[in-house]
């Protein structure tokens, strides 16, 4: 039987709110596995266990790398987890997986989980249609096929910068800054764009439907203000790229697709490969401080006073929590206005348990609303179907877990149904995360981006928030975990050459 994570809420109208104390095969136990001295000098030491921390710790102790791995949480995954609840998986973080996504993919053929895949929305259940409500209109029921085609029409007059669909302007969308076709300074200049900018230059183009219908689709991908001044334009080109640069591939590719045995399932399996090649870990270890040491090791702390020296180290702390580590010698000045700054998305995921299967064929939008957009997404071993919603940022006057009928009007709002139960976790509560997955304002890219994966002495920074291609998304955390382990393997591999040599000349 697996473990029981802190991670999460539950309530029902019957039992109230319920923390914690949900069935997760990420949790860990025991929860320390330090078997080499206090003294010891690790490889590297890795501070994080979720993807981005996972596969670099694989990668470098299956190249024979001595590791050791810190976590806060009582359990693997960072901001992905699944739970066991109701026989059913809840997926309370980052969810869906694609074959376009290559890093993902990569680790999916290695663990044999590439094809044991479930998807979101199925047919032939009573409410197999979709509904919006936007300003302006009476609430609408059309086919799946025909909200898409609204959909799309806004969506490609809002990308379409270049007069070719964004393909111009990002061509090569994991090498967004410096590639071969485009000239970097052209990218900036759309990079200092908010939603807002370009919805001024389209919008005398757009019907209310397609104009409400954008807004809404902007503000849940972006997860940020409501008057979308502080989301980025260009996050909104990058992701229309990594969709091949088509509103058609935007549902397959983002939102269809979920593994059998849940993130936390992937998660395990990256985690006890590490283990099988000597990882150590300690998880409930919540580190302060991180120390470059002059014999040019580095050192971390914990706020328990313990601490681990590597003769490199990986930070994966997310952009909004990197404020809460002290750095000696302190952060450059740039990377700690960046810190500062923060990324903006305060998303909400909630998910419901909806009385009858009729729900689980349907989709549906509603703006504005607490909850803006939700999903279909399965039929439980009851029968009852679960729908999985998403709002943007509501931080100032919405608290899930202190207001769980806000959440059920929210849910009324997209759709008259009978909620019995709501599953959910607060990121933007959540010391660990401090906020949704990654995304940027405008301008951030331009300022911050090399700074961010860049190193600090032999403090090396991986996380999905700063990645190349798909970044907020898994696959930008494995990415950076891969490349972040490549690049210090290959500067062990040197600095054991040259200390090999050194021994041989004496």
């Amino acid at each position: 039987m697996p473990a029981h994570t802190r991670d999460g809420y539950a309530w029902t109208p019957q039992g109230g709110m319920k923390k914690g104390q949900f069935a997760c095969v990420g949790v860990v136990s025991p929860i320390h596995n330090v078997k080499s001295p206090s003294d010891f000098v690790y490889d590297v030491v890795i501070l994080g266990g979720g993807y981005a921390g996972l596969s670099a710790a694989r990668d470098l102790t299956n190249a024979g790398r001595s590791v050791i791995l810190i976590e806060g949480r009582d359990r693997i995954g960072g901001r992905t987890f699944t739970i066991k609840e109701d026989g059913f998986g809840y997926e309370m973080g980052g969810t869906w997986v694609s074959h376009c996504q290559p890093h993902t993919f990569r680790e999916l053929l290695r663990y044999k989980m590439d094809r044991d895949l479930i998807t979101t929305r199925q047919h032939g259940y009573e409410n197999d249609y979709y509904t919006f409500k936007v300003p302006g209109l009476p609430t609408r029921k059309v086919s799946h096929e025909e909200a898409g085609e609204i959909s799309a029409r806004g969506w490609n007059l809002f990308v379409d910068i270049d007069g070719a669909g964004g393909r111009k302007i990002c061509p090569l969308p994991h090498a967004q800054l410096d590639n071969i076709r485009v000239d970097r300074k052209e990218v900036e200049k759309w990079d200092a764009y908010s939603c807002w900018d370009r919805f001024q230059e389209i919008k005398h183009l757009l019907s209310v439907e397609e104009s409400g219908l954008l807004l809404s689709l902007l503000l849940h991908i972006s997860g940020g203000e409501g008057n979308l001044r502080n989301s980025s334009l260009w996050d909104m080109i990058r992701g229309h790229a990594l969709c091949n640069h088509a509103f058609s591939d935007f549902e397959d590719v983002w939102f269809m697709y979920k593994l059998r045995e849940g993130q936390s399932g992937l998660a395990r399996k990256i985690f006890d490969d590490a283990v099988e090649c000597g990882l150590e870990y300690s998880f409930d270890s919540h580190v302060g401080a991180v120390e470059q040491l002059p014999s040019t090791f580095v050192r971390a702390v914990t706020r328990d006073g313990r601490h681990y020296t590597g003769r490199k180290l990986i930070c994966t702390a997310p952009l909004n929590t990197l404020k809460s580590i002290e750095f000696n010698p302190p952060l450059s000045s740039l990377r700690q206005e960046a810190i500062t700054a923060g990324h903006i998305n305060y998303m909400s995921k909630i998910h419901a348990v909806v009385e009858g299967s009729g729900m689980a064929s349907w989709n549906g939008a509603c703006y504005p609303n607490v909850l803006l957009y939700a999903y279909g997404d399965g039929v439980l071993p009851n029968g009852d179907a679960h729908v999985v919603a998403f709002g943007t940022d509501e931080r100032h006057h919405f608290v899930p877990e202190s207001d769980p009928r806000k959440i059920v009007q929210a849910f009324h709002n997209l759709h008259s149904m009978d909620v019995k139960k709501l599953v959910f976790h607060n990121w933007n509560n959540d010391p660990y995360s401090q906020a949704g997955p990654c995304f940027w304002p405008p301008g951030f890219m331009t300022k911050y981006q090399d700074e961010l994966q860049s190193r600090h002495g032999n403090t090396f920074f991986a996380s999905a928030d700063w990645a190349h291609g798909w970044r907020a998304f898994i696959d930008g955390a494995l990415e950076q975990g891969f490349l972040n382990a490549r690049d210090i393997l290959h500067e062990l591999r040197e600095e054991d050459y040259e200390r090999s040599s050194c021994r041989s000349a004496l």
